[in-house]
Order: C-alpha cells, then structure tokens, then sequence
C-alpha cells in the first residue's frame, strides 16, 4: 500500500481532526484520564498550527487515512496525534507520517524531535521505540492514574 504524504491546507484541518477522532476512538473510555486527542478541537489544530505547528494528511489512492500535527521549537520538534484509520494500520503508514515530520525538521536545521506516549499504551511506546525513540523523561497523570513518558530521537544525518 503506497501513502502520499503531504502537508494539509488549512481547508482540511476538519480533515485531520476528523481521521484523529476516527483514529484514537478505540481508547475512548478506557483511558483514565481519557485521552485529549478526543476532546481537542478543530480550533484547537487551528491554534497549534499559528504557534510554529502544521497538520500532514497520509492518502492513499486519494482518500485520507492518517494525519500527524506538528510544532517546531528552537531546538526540537514536537510530534503529537499521530494518527492512522484502523482499516490502514500495520502498513508503515505512522511511520511514514513520523519519517515526513522529521524530514521537514531537519530541512529547518533541527536536529532532534520529541513526542509524548502513555505507558498504558505499550505498543505504542515499542512502536517509537523501534524508529528509534528513546525514553527520557516519565510524568504521572493527576493521581497518579497514568504515566506517560517524553521521548526522543536525534535527526542528526
């Protein structure tokens, strides 16, 4: 299954909002706290995206099946609601995604980038792990019902 990846316009934003929702839905109610990718807003993209950030969408055959938001800071990038249609998953498209974001970072001279991962979502932290990410920060959630670490992976060539 090949993906094109591409950077959103901002009349797609709903597009990447929705396949999110779409995307994180399976952890909805099981998740304490519930996840914010579930109650975050268009406006809420829209807002990232005026503070250094963007939105990618992953088509394949011309219908949108993953997105991905992004924001630069000074020296990282941070990549957050990276998100694939479960009827698209296991095909390297969230990798795909995360590969394109590092992409542009380094085409901006950062060399490093960061995201957010919730330990009681274990494979997500092995997926990371495996492109290379690498746990350097863990925080608990309010009361201590989750943690939920920081990771990186250094984009240096």
């Amino acid at each position: 299954m090949e993906a094109l990846i591409r950077e959103a316009q901002t009349d797609e934003i709903h597009m990447v909002h929705q396949i999110m929702i779409m995307a994180f839905e399976e952890y909805r109610g099981k998740l304490t706290p519930p996840s914010g990718a579930l109650s975050e807003t268009v406006d809420d993209i829209i807002g990232k995206i005026a503070k250094g950030g963007g939105a990618i969408i992953a088509e394949v055959d011309g219908i949108p099946i993953g997105s991905a938001q992004y924001v630069f800071y000074d020296s990282y990038v941070y990549i957050g609601r990276v998100s694939v249609l479960p009827s698209h998953r296991g095909f390297g498209i969230g990798q795909k995604l995360v590969r394109y974001i590092e992409q542009a970072a380094r085409d901006r001279g950062i060399s490093e980038s960061r995201l957010g991962v919730r330990l009681s979502v274990p494979s997500n932290v092995a997926f990371y792990s495996k492109l290379n990410y690498e746990i350097v920060e863990k925080h608990a959630y309010p009361e201590e019902t989750d943690y939920w670490y920081i990771m990186k992976c250094s984009l240096a060539s």
